[in-house]
């Protein structure tokens, strides 16, 4: 029997993160914490600014100057993430990010058998009663 392997959608939107003094950070494909070493307040302003007024990656800010959250959502199709949590830290910003895994197709062929077979006997008494009653239509 062939496995589906996941794989993420090609062409979807990669989740945007904000370049340290212009340039980009560096990062893994299957990253999914970033350490940003900037402070909350910039990092807030940039998806602030990209998120802002888009319907469908609503921004949520909470929390008290120290331990505060912005959390953003994805409903999009296109895109990688579905949740991303940006916290600050006393010396960094962390995102957190909810990756969308999806499906590959997947073709099952073949004659096998199953791996596991029950068989429910019934009882001599059960049998009986079958048989005496009348099964034909009128």
């Amino acid at each position: 029997m062939m496995m589906a392997m996941l794989a993420v959608v090609a062409g979807a939107a990669p989740f945007p993160l904000p370049t340290v003094d212009g340039k980009p950070l560096a990062v893994t494909e299957a990253q999914k914490v970033y350490r940003l070493p900037m402070g909350f307040e910039k990092v807030k302003a940039f998806y602030l600014e990209r998120f802002g007024a888009d319907v469908e990656h609503p921004v949520k800010p909470a929390g008290v100057a120290g331990s505060r959250t912005l959390t953003l959502v994805s409903k999009h199709k296109g895109d990688t993430w579905a949740r991303a949590v940006v916290k600050e830290g006393s010396m960094e910003t962390v995102v957190e990010l909810t990756p969308v895994l999806q499906m590959g197709t997947l073709d099952v062929n073949g004659r096998g058998t199953p791996l596991v077979e029950f068989v429910i006997g019934r009882s001599k008494e059960v049998d009986a009663a079958v048989d005496s009653i009348d099964h034909l239509q009128r």
